[in-house]
């Protein structure tokens, strides 16, 4: 299984699906992680894609590419532009994912909404692409912050009860992004997100998705 997750910044991957990459690696999936932007230099210096390389170990990705769009500025450059590093990432490693995970398209923050665009049309029905299911995760203190457009449908629900502290171990490398409760983007908030999730299934810790596409031969 071959598994495509596109993240607009270093560390939505892991708020995300960060307990579903652990899940599906430790199955034997084969998890390729594509980043669209440095994360921080918006709001200061630094550069988040300097934490992927322990984001691989902790989660087991097997690849990952970063790339230098200008950072909550997506909007900024065509989306064709970003429709073309999905596809060159794609070919260069010879993907053609079972699976792609994005960004949902009602997110607050408007590179996440552009990812999500890239995505689909990126992977528009086009039979190279069959099968192949393309489903949306969710990224606290963004998906829950547009409170007009809160139209996040979760009908796919992964058990990551294994898998939890592998999502929080992670996040850890990125501890200069979390907050302190209640902050949504803190780690007692997040796992109150999973323990909920999960007991939505009855599960005891989820990780939620809304799926967009499922093409089945």
């Amino acid at each position: 299984m071959k598994v495509l997750v596109l993240a607009a910044h270093p560390d939505d991957e892991t708020l995300g699906c960060g307990g579903t990459i652990s899940k599906l690696s430790s199955e034997g999936a084969e998890i390729y992680l594509l980043t669209f932007t440095d994360g921080i230099s918006s709001r200061k210096e630094g550069d988040r894609t300097r934490s992927i390389d322990k984001i691989t170990k902790i989660l087991g990705l097997k690849k990952y590419k970063c790339l230098k769009f200008p950072d909550n500025e997506m909007d900024s450059v065509s989306l064709l532009s970003v429709i073309k590093e999905i596809e060159l990432f794609v070919s260069e490693e010879n993907i053609n994912p079972d699976l792609v995970l994005t960004h949902s398209p009602d997110c607050l923050n408007i590179d996440h909404r552009t990812v999500y665009e890239a995505t689909i049309t990126s992977f528009r029905g086009m039979s190279k692409f069959n099968p192949i299911k393309i489903i949306c995760y969710e990224v606290v203190s963004s998906s829950e912050w547009n409170p007009i457009k809160r139209l996040f449908f979760p009908n796919l629900y992964i058990d990551v009860t294994n898998h939890y502290e592998k999502k929080i171990e992670a996040l850890k490398v990125y501890q200069n992004e979390m907050r302190r409760f209640p902050h949504p983007r803190s780690y007692e908030n997040i796992l109150n997100i999973l323990k909920t999730n999960g007991s939505e299934v009855g599960l005891r810790y989820a990780e939620r998705f809304m799926t967009i596409r499922e093409v089945l031969c």
